[in-house]
């Protein structure tokens, strides 16, 4: 199932593996070294995830808030005028509005998991311009961006999240972005995934959550793709591969930015960039509660991460 889904950056994969401070990586390789695996048949991803099913009840009490930019922002402003995002929407229910989004951004901007986009500015208009004006597929990270900057501009509470492997051994490169998209009308999170177009439900049609699907993965609970899941309208995402491999391999641990805000990952002058990690108690390597700041001395970046091991407070309500 070649390409079906999505890798993300060698950027990712460092920061995932290598202290923030001591780590160094150019700009370009940021961008543009994408790596792509598939699931080994002679690993059994499940079980590996069943034995991360355990999280810490303690909190990381240096955790600052996690932070959604408003709607009145000028350029999400500018995104919802630009690109119709009210018309796109439409004026059905909630959840028939998120949906509505998410086949937009799928529909309007092709996946490309095994080359490099050279689009250097992390945000949606960027990314969507110069994809229709260079006829090019971007990675599963850049489609997550894009439908987050959609939800945000149009007043939803919404997260980028990056989830990963256990790979003790560090040489599982392939990893996914989705997004995270706060239903005011159930109180929830659910999942949302612009590269395959898929959102998953229980067995009488709810919305899950990232969360939630995994809970159910381990438990062995009902998971239902809906039936027009895709990868670049070519190929069906299915179920039995989509979640019970490929997923089961890659919701063993996570990060997302602290600020969902237009803009906010793109590498800059005097740019500060947080991340938020989460991990289950069976991970088996030692991380602070928090990194030191690194300082790229080109760029003029400083990234730090705060280091979760409690699932409620990484997926704390933004209300």
């Amino acid at each position: 199932m070649k390409k079906l889904f999505t890798s993300a950056t060698f950027n990712d994969q460092i920061i995932n593996f290598i202290p923030l401070r001591v780590f160094i990586v150019s700009f370009f390789l940021f961008f543009t070294f994408t790596l792509s695996a598939q699931p080994r048949s002679d690993v059994d991803y499940l079980a590996i995830l069943k034995r991360a099913s355990v999280y810490s009840k303690e909190n990381n009490n240096s955790l600052p808030k996690f932070t959604y930019q408003s709607p009145s922002n000028p350029d999400l402003v500018d995104l919802r005028k630009r690109f119709k995002l009210d018309s796109i929407a439409g004026f059905g229910n909630e959840a028939s509005r998120l949906i509505n989004l998410l086949h937009w951004v799928h529909n309007t901007v092709k996946h490309d998991g095994q080359n490099e986009s050279g689009i250097k500015d992390i945000n949606a208009y960027t990314i969507v311009t110069a994809a229709k004006q260079r006829n090019t597929g971007v990675s599963c990270g850049e489609l997550a961006t894009t439908l987050n900057d959609c939800y945000l501009a149009m007043g939803w509470k919404s997260r980028k999240v990056y989830c990963f492997p256990k790979d003790s051994l560090g040489i599982d490169h392939d990893s996914h972005v989705i997004n995270a998209v706060y239903l005011s009308s159930k109180k929830k999170w659910v999942w949302m995934d612009p590269t395959n177009d898929a959102y998953v439900m229980d067995e009488r049609g709810e919305l899950l959550s990232i969360e939630e699907v995994r809970e159910r993965l381990i438990t062995g609970k009902s998971l239902i793709v809906n039936p027009d899941a895709n990868w670049n309208r070519k190929t069906s995402t299915e179920k039995s591969y989509y979640l019970d491999t490929y997923m089961a391999k890659n919701l063993y641990r996570f990060y997302c930015p602290l600020s969902s805000e237009y803009n906010y990952e793109t590498w800059g002058q005097n740019r500060r960039v947080t991340y938020v990690y989460l991990f289950p108690l069976d991970y088996n390597k030692k991380v602070p509660l928090k990194t030191d700041d690194y300082y790229n001395t080109g760029l003029k970046t400083v990234f730090n991460t705060y280091n979760l091991f409690n699932a409620k407070q990484f997926w704390q309500a933004p209300y």
